[in-house]
C-alpha cells in the first residue's frame, strides 16, 4: 500500500512538470555583436487555472520546498533544450536561469546541479545562474559557498534586478559575479535625465573595476540601446531586442 502511495505522488509530480514550459528572451551581446544568450522564464498551462506566469508561481512555490524542484526542473529542461537546439544546427551561446536563495541553501544542490549538467553532457558554462540581489542580504553561509562552488566548477552567476532594494553602490563591491544586472525601472529616464546618466555611469565604472560584467533590462528603442552601449554597457535586453519566444522560434 504505502509503495502505491509513492507511485502515485510520482504520477502526480510528473503530471505537474508536464504542465510546465520555457520561454526564452533574447539578450544582446555588444561584444559579440549579436543576440545568442537567452534568459529562460516559465509558465504553467492548467486546464482549470489557465495560465500562470513565473512572477506568479515563484513566490507561492518560495513558501515550500517546492521552488527547488522548480530550479532543478528548469536546469534540466535548459539542457535539453541545448541539445535539441544542436540537433537543429543552433547554438546556445548561453541560458540565464534564475535560482532561488532557499535552493542554493540546501546542502545538496550543488551537487545536483552538476550531475545535471554531466549525466546531460552539458558544458557549465552554458548556464548563468541568475539571483536576485536581496540573496546576500540574508547572509547565509552556504548560499555564499553554494555560489563559489558553482563557479569553480564552471557555471556563471549573476546578481539580477539591482536596484529594486539596495540602491547603494557600494553593495557592488561585495558581489563577486560574473554578471550585474540592472533593473529596468533604473533606466526609465536616462535618455531625459543627467542625474540617472550619472548614476548609471558610476554603476558601469566600478563594474569594470571589479572585472564584473553589466547586463541592462527595459531596453525598448534603438536611441537608448546606442547610448547604454556607448557607456559601457556589456549586455541589454528589452522590447527593442524581442519579446520571449518559444524555443523552437530560436534562429540564430
Amino acid at each position: 500500500m504505502e509503495e502505491n502511495k509513492k507511485t502515485a505522488v510520482k504520477s502526480n509530480t510528473a503530471s505537474r512538470l508536464r504542465t510546465l514550459e520555457l520561454s526564452y528572451q533574447p539578450v544582446f551581446d555588444v561584444h559579440l555583436n549579436m543576440a545568442i544568450d537567452f534568459v529562460t522564464s516559465m509558465r504553467i498551462n492548467d486546464r482549470q487555472m489557465g495560465v500562470l506566469l513565473q512572477d506568479a508561481i515563484f513566490p507561492i512555490a518560495e513558501k515550500t520546498n517546492q521552488i527547488c524542484e522548480l530550479n532543478r526542473w528548469n536546469i534540466e529542461e535548459g539542457c535539453d533544450a541545448i541539445l535539441r537546439c544542436e540537433k537543429r544546427e543552433i547554438d546556445i551561446n548561453r541560458l540565464i536561469v534564475p535560482v532561488s536563495k532557499k535552493y542554493l541553501s540546501k546542502n545538496y544542490a550543488v551537487k545536483q546541479l552538476i550531475k545535471i549538467v554531466e549525466t546531460k553532457d552539458v558544458a557549465p558554462d552554458k548556464f548563468c545562474l541568475n539571483i536576485s540581489e536581496s540573496i546576500f542580504e540574508a547572509e547565509k553561509a552556504q548560499v555564499t559557498e553554494s555560489i563559489k562552488q558553482l563557479r569553480e566548477y564552471g557555471f556563471l552567476v549573476s546578481i539580477d534586478d539591482f536596484g529594486v532594494e539596495y540602491t547603494s553602490i557600494s553593495h557592488l563591491s561585495l558581489y563577486d559575479v560574473d554578471y550585474i544586472g540592472i533593473h529596468a525601472s533604473l533606466i526609465d529616464d536616462i535618455m531625459t535625465e543627467e542625474k540617472v546618466q550619472n548614476r548609471i555611469q558610476g554603476i558601469i565604472d566600478l563594474c569594470k573595476k571589479l572585472e564584473t560584467q553589466i547586463k541592462f533590462d527595459g531596453v525598448d528603442t534603438e536611441e537608448k540601446a546606442t547610448l547604454l552601449k556607448s557607456m559601457g554597457a556589456d549586455q541589454m535586453m528589452g522590447s527593442f531586442y524581442g519579446k520571449p519566444i518559444s524555443e523552437k522560434q530560436i534562429k540564430i
